[in-house]
C-alpha cells in the first residue's frame, strides 16, 4: 500500500509538473492595489517560461518588466515553503503559488509585501498567447470577488506586452 501511494504521489507531482512547465505569457493580472499593475507598474510582469526543478520544489519564472519603455528579462526562482506556497524576492516579499492549471491557462495567486511594507494581493494567469474567453474571463471576475479584488481591478494584459517572446 505505501508503494502505491508512493507512485501515486510522484506521478501526481509529475504531471503537475508537466502541466506547469514550459513556455507562457502573462494573459491578465489583477490586483487590489491597482498602481502596482497599471502600464509600466512593478508588478506587471510579462511572463515568459516556468520550470520546476526538485520535485517542483524550485520554480523559476522568467518574465519581463517594461519600464520607460525598456523591456528588462528577469528570473526569479521561488521555494516552496512548508504551506505549499513559493516564496522568493521581487519587488519586496512574494509569496505565491499556482491554484488552477490547464494545458491552456494557469492561474496564480501572489501576496507581495513591496519595501515599504504595503501588502498586495494579485492574481496573474498566464497562457498559450490567447486571450481570454468570456467564459474564462467570467470565471476570473468571480476568483477576483473570492480573493478581495474588485473585478474592474482585472486588466488584460496581450495587448500591450512589446516585450521579446
Amino acid at each position: 500500500m505505501v508503494k502505491f501511494l508512493l507512485l501515486a504521489l510522484s506521478f501526481g507531482l509529475a504531471h503537475a509538473q508537466a502541466e506547469l512547465e514550459g513556455k507562457w505569457v502573462t494573459t491578465a493580472i489583477a490586483a487590489d492595489n491597482i498602481d502596482t499593475i497599471e502600464e509600466e507598474g512593478p508588478m506587471r510582469i510579462y511572463v515568459r517560461e516556468l520550470t520546476c526543478s526538485e520535485a517542483c520544489s524550485k520554480m523559476g519564472v522568467t518574465f519581463y518588466v517594461n519600464a520607460n519603455g525598456q523591456c528588462s528579462e528577469t528570473k526569479v526562482i521561488g521555494y516552496r515553503q512548508e504551506d505549499g506556497k513559493y516564496r522568493t524576492q521581487f519587488e519586496g516579499d512574494n509569496r505565491f503559488e499556482p491554484v488552477h492549471a490547464t494545458p491552456e491557462n494557469i492561474v496564480f495567486t501572489n501576496k507581495n509585501v513591496d519595501r515599504t511594507g504595503r501588502t498586495t494581493k494579485l492574481i496573474f494567469v498566464v497562457g498559450k498567447g490567447q486571450p481570454l474567453t468570456p467564459e474564462q474571463y467570467e470565471k476570473l471576475e468571480e476568483f477576483a470577488k473570492e480573493q478581495g479584488i474588485p473585478t474592474e481591478n482585472i486588466r488584460e494584459v496581450l495587448p500591450t506586452d512589446t516585450c521579446p517572446k
